[in-house]
């Protein structure tokens, strides 16, 4: 099976690419986050540096990319804890960096990644498609203070926990509660007075204003979290966020549902509806056949790189493949320069069993 897609991938991947099975464990880390570490298999080599087996190849193809644009095929054992299935098992997909052409190369990617499961005797999977640029326009709309705003951008993908994040922040129980006088003057937002009172409060622990946070910042710091737990999400503007997050539409007509949901919630979605619209477009000319795509306004993954449309495919409720866009990772692994990139993988375990 690994054989046949991998055949595939290099008609339409045709650059190589080499990831050895042991990795620096950093890079997962670093770009991930914590979590990862709760899934990955590390190790400690002789020097000290944490390595871990294989957990995925994005990471490490990101890592390897020089400056051209290249569409990267690949295939082979990875390893991940917490996680439903055998922990150790085949991937393949394919990495495109550097092509400026958003809406084409996200088509082109969604194009592959169907083309390589009919490839293995899964045609017309059921896809789910979300997109995170256009909650982005929808939060940014509203006008939230900006931490509140970060915190359901960063809960987006997590339907439960966003509904609950919405509620909370309507209901007003989102901020903790204080009586002595630093909160008494954050309440307030008497900065001035309130640099003044940390000073005080330094100058009796012993604490130098030069060691860690200067007492501006820590003033500044709980002002913002004062006025952001005093915030209250106003009835209409948790009506547009959940009757966006609601939103399930076949995925060619979205587009008009999408203008329509903009127009009457005064907001709008300008180039990235634009962009919405001709990736729709340029599946049409790939002769991807649309009718079971399904955009899903709640769908996404809580990962702090992906930056726009994301997909999966499920056969009776297996997910066998996903993907998505990341052009922040690169940036986030160190590259000078902001690298466009789309890509998705294939689990062959799911593979199997859904067929």
């Amino acid at each position: 099976m690994l054989t046949v897609i991998l055949d595939h991938l290099k008609t339409v991947a045709p650059d190589g690419a080499n990831v050895p099975i042991l990795q620096p464990a950093d890079p997962f880390l670093e770009t991930v986050g914590e979590d990862m570490r709760r899934r990955i298999f590390m190790t400690e080599s002789a020097d000290g540096s944490l390595k871990c087996l294989r957990p995925e190849f994005t990471i490490p193809i990101c890592l390897q990319h020089g400056n051209k644009p290249a569409r990267y095929g690949y295939g082979g054992i990875v390893f991940r804890q917490s996680r439903e299935g055998a922990v150790e098992f085949l991937q393949a997909g394919l990495e495109d960096l550097g092509n400026t052409n958003t809406a084409e190369a996200d088509a082109k990617c969604l194009a592959d990644m169907l083309g390589a499961l009919a490839k293995v005797g899964i045609n017309n999977p059921a896809v789910s498609l979300g997109d995170q640029n256009l909650f982005g326009v929808v939060v940014e709309s509203l006008k939230l203070p900006a931490e509140i705003a970060a915190r359901l951008v960063r809960n987006f993908g997590e339907p439960k926990q966003i509904e609950r994040l919405i509620d909370i922040l309507e209901s007003k129980q989102n901020g903790e509660q204080g009586n002595d006088e630093a909160h008494k003057l954050a309440v307030s937002g008497d900065e001035a007075t309130l640099i003044a009172h940390v000073e005080s409060l330094m100058t009796t622990g012993n604490l130098s204003p030069k060691t860690g946070r200067s007492p501006e910042a820590i003033a500044k710091r709980m002002i913002d979290k004062t006025r952001d737990a005093s915030f209250r999400l106003e009835k209409q503007q948790a009506a547009i966020l959940r009757n966006y997050l609601a939103l399930e539409l076949p995925f060619e007509t979205a587009a008009d549902e999408l203008a329509k949901f903009a127009k009457d919630s005064g907001l709008i979605f300008g180039d990235r509806l634009e962009t919405f619209v001709e990736r729709v477009a340029q599946l049409k000319i790939l002769g991807v056949a649309l009718n079971n795509v399904t955009f899903k306004a709640s769908f996404g993954r809580k990962l702090d790189y992906y930056t726009g449309v994301l997909f999966e495919a499920e056969v009776d409720g297996i997910s066998v493949a996903g993907g998505g866009r990341y052009d922040r990772l690169c940036s986030l692994l160190g590259s000078d320069k902001p690298v466009p990139a789309v890509g998705f993988s294939i689990s062959l375990d799911r593979v199997e069993e859904a067929t």
